[in-house]
């Protein structure tokens, strides 16, 4: 009797082992069936676990299907759960994009799915290192078109709730603040401490944002330093009251967005809100995302003459597209954070902007020329349709 079920187990293995080709081939056959009849593109190179990504690359690829820069596709975007950076934001991007969230799920489609005909690389929109990413041309052919979300009314709804509870007045205006800090993800941040910068360079602004009737809220999450009371000030980064929905509603309902060199302002940027973002670095990707944007960067100086190098030398030189900090480290540069009063011009700029009461001099377009001269195709935000600070190029033109 033994013998027999050793037989019938070999037998049966014997049958399962060519019975997998089939059972793999018909499977895989259907799903090229599915892709085919429905026109189907999965998403490559996501990275949904930063903030910045996950705003930047569906809202680029999305807007280039609009502009006819590529065909209609029914898109799938693979987003395992607990490794996207802010889940709540699938549910907006959902009526453009299936996500498949379930990690098992997740690995057992992308076996099937190698082929590149059948996947759309999205990295060329901001990771795009030593090149020119294509989100600013994007950004740039889609103009003052209409944003591609608003916030739900049942957001809008339970937000002023949590706002009120916070502290915030009903019906005052505010601004959202970030300076990224290196708590978020250290076990990368040896490559990217160089884009980090002080909060108190801040205070100035948001104090004479408080002034102005205004209130601020400190974007962020926990890891980051504790802000001192301040007069109209929210410190969000350590409220209890923190959530992937509320962070959206925060940053879509703000005036503007008062950022930095972090991924953080794309909240902002997806709703249609202007940003302004200070201590850009390196200098290439100084200039922000949309036509609404202005920003700053971080000036360099060389630590053994303490000599400040201008614009076009650093442009002109691979330090302009420096994206790691060991660079910096080997070519002894030092990056200088802006000072708070460049931080207040660039908010009061975007203060100005969004009133409607900014004015630009024939100067200032000159100036704003030839800064953009400098840059090339190449550089990361080269044909960006946003603007570097007035005052910033107004303060430091013996550096173009």
């Amino acid at each position: 009797m033994s013998l027999l079920k050793k037989l019938i187990k070999r037998a049966i293995k014997y049958l399962l082992r060519l019975a997998r080709p089939v059972l793999f081939f018909v499977p895989k056959l259907i799903i090229k069936l599915i892709i085919r009849i429905f026109n189907v593109k999965f998403l490559k190179n996501t990275y949904f676990p930063r903030i910045g990504h996950l705003c930047a690359e569906p809202d680029c690829y999305i807007k280039e299907g609009l502009l006819g820069l590529h065909p209609k596709y029914f898109t799938i975007a693979f987003a395992p759960e607990n490794t996207v950076a802010n889940a709540y934001l699938l549910k907006y991007w959902s009526q453009y994009i299936k996500f498949i969230t379930n990690p098992s799920l997740c690995r057992i489609i992308k076996r099937f799915i190698v082929k590149p005909e059948i996947e759309y690389d999205v990295q060329q929109y901001c990771v795009a290192i030593n090149q020119t990413a294509d989100a600013f041309k994007i950004q740039a052919l889609w103009g003052d078109r209409p944003p591609l979300l608003t916030i739900k009314s049942e957001d809008i709804i339970r937000g002023e709730d949590c706002l009120k509870k916070m502290g915030l007045p009903p019906g005052v205006w505010f601004i959202c603040v970030h300076s990224r800090e290196g708590g978020y993800s250290p076990s990368d941040e040896h490559y990217h401490s160089f884009r980090n910068s002080e909060i108190e360079n801040y205070f100035l602004a948001m104090n004479e944002i408080a002034k102005r009737g205004g209130w601020c809220i400190r974007m962020g999450d926990p890891s980051m330093k504790k802000l001192p009371a301040m007069n109209n000030v929210i410190d969000y980064a350590h409220s209890t009251y923190r959530a992937d929905w509320l962070d959206l509603y925060i940053a879509a309902r703000c005036k503007f967005f008062l950022g930095n060199s972090s991924g953080a302002f794309g909240m902002a940027s997806i709703f249609g809100v202007p940003v302004a973002t200070v201590n850009m670095a390196p200098l290439s990707v100084t200039l922000p995302y949309g036509i609404k944007d202005i920003g700053i960067p971080k000036l360099l100086r060389v630590k053994s003459s303490g000599k400040m190098l201008t614009f076009r030398e650093i442009l002109s030189s691979p330090i302009g597209d420096a994206r790691y900090a060991e660079i910096y480290e080997r070519e002894g540069i030092e990056l200088l954070d802006n000072t708070p009063e460049d931080v207040l011009d660039l908010a009061l700029e975007q203060f100005e902007r969004v009133n409607g009461t900014i004015q630009y001099t024939d100067d200032d377009e000159c100036l704003q020329h030839q800064f953009k001269s400098l840059m090339h195709p190449g550089h990361y935000t080269y044909g960006s349709a946003s603007r570097i600070g007035r005052d910033f190029l107004r303060k430091y033109r013996h550096l173009l």
